[in-house]
């Protein structure tokens, strides 16, 4: 399942290497969105991203789930599945299988998208949206299963191709809003249990078609988690960053690989 925005604000991390040339913009605070700002955000973002599940041969044929903003003080889980234990960190956006429908949790997403800069809000809300569509296309979670790191990993990298399939991906003039939401869902502190920072973004680019990694498989999120990646010099970029709440510019000189659309027969996000 997709987790919380990461509220935390570290120290900027220095910037190493001539690849990594972002623009540093200083954090502004602000208000939760109102409930008919984020309502309309999601909607777009919704209205987009069934456009993408539409082109996609691997979804075209199935029922595009509904997606539903919770009431305030409404848990995802607790909405979905309030018998199971409760997950840590709580989940900001899901798919419930119980339900066949997408679950947003509002208060979260709510502070999340008013944390952020106009441009970051957006992103964020077509991020988590496109991650929980992805958990429908995932194996579901067996009892005992464990460590939640591979079906994240697997959610983001197929919400990537989910995204690069719809005209989502044409609202950025590059992938660094995306990347941010990535990098920001979870904190550090969770990283064991759901991924790093960096591999969530890894593994974004690489739905995104904008890695060497050839899918999103359950053995190549397996290989990211190790570091066993084809292109480790863009794994590392990623990794030097500065902190997602802070970081803002264009990303295009730091993705220095070929572009390798995962959908058969289309562009990548990056040459539209």
């Amino acid at each position: 399942m997709a987790g919380p925005f990461f509220r935390f604000r570290p120290a900027a991390l220095p910037l190493q290497g001539a690849l990594l040339a972002l623009l540093l913009a200083p954090s502004i605070g602000a208000a939760p969105a109102t409930a008919a700002e984020l309502s309309a955000a999601v909607t777009a973002a919704t209205a987009e991203l069934r456009q993408g599940w539409s082109a996609d041969p691997t979804t075209a044929a199935l029922p595009f789930p509904s997606v539903r903003l919770l009431p305030r003080d409404a848990s995802v889980q607790g909405t979905c599945n309030p018998k199971a234990p409760a997950r840590v960190p709580a989940p900001t956006a899901a798919y419930c299988a119980s339900s066949g429908e997408v679950l947003l949790d509002r208060d979260l997403l709510a502070d999340a998208y008013g944390q952020a800069k106009p441009p970051q809000g957006r992103a964020l809300v077509t991020y988590w949206i496109a991650t929980a569509l992805a958990e429908r296309l995932l194996p579901a979670p067996t009892d005992g299963a464990g460590s939640d790191v591979l079906p994240i990993l697997q959610a983001t990298c197929r919400g990537g191709v989910l995204l690069g399939a719809s005209p989502a991906h044409q609202a950025f003039p590059d992938a660094t809003p995306l990347l941010i939401a990535a990098r920001s869902a979870y904190g550090e502190r969770y990283a064991a249990a759901v991924g790093s920072a960096s591999q969530r973004g890894y593994a974004l680019l690489t739905g995104l078609g904008a890695t060497g990694t050839s899918s999103c498989d359950a053995a190549e999120m397996a290989a990211l988690v190790k570091g066993a990646v084809p292109d480790r010099a863009l794994l590392a970029t990623i990794e030097q960053l500065p902190p997602p709440e802070r970081a803002y510019g264009s990303l295009l000189g730091a993705i220095n690989s070929q572009c390798r659309p995962l959908l058969p027969k289309r562009p990548c996000p990056r040459k539209h």
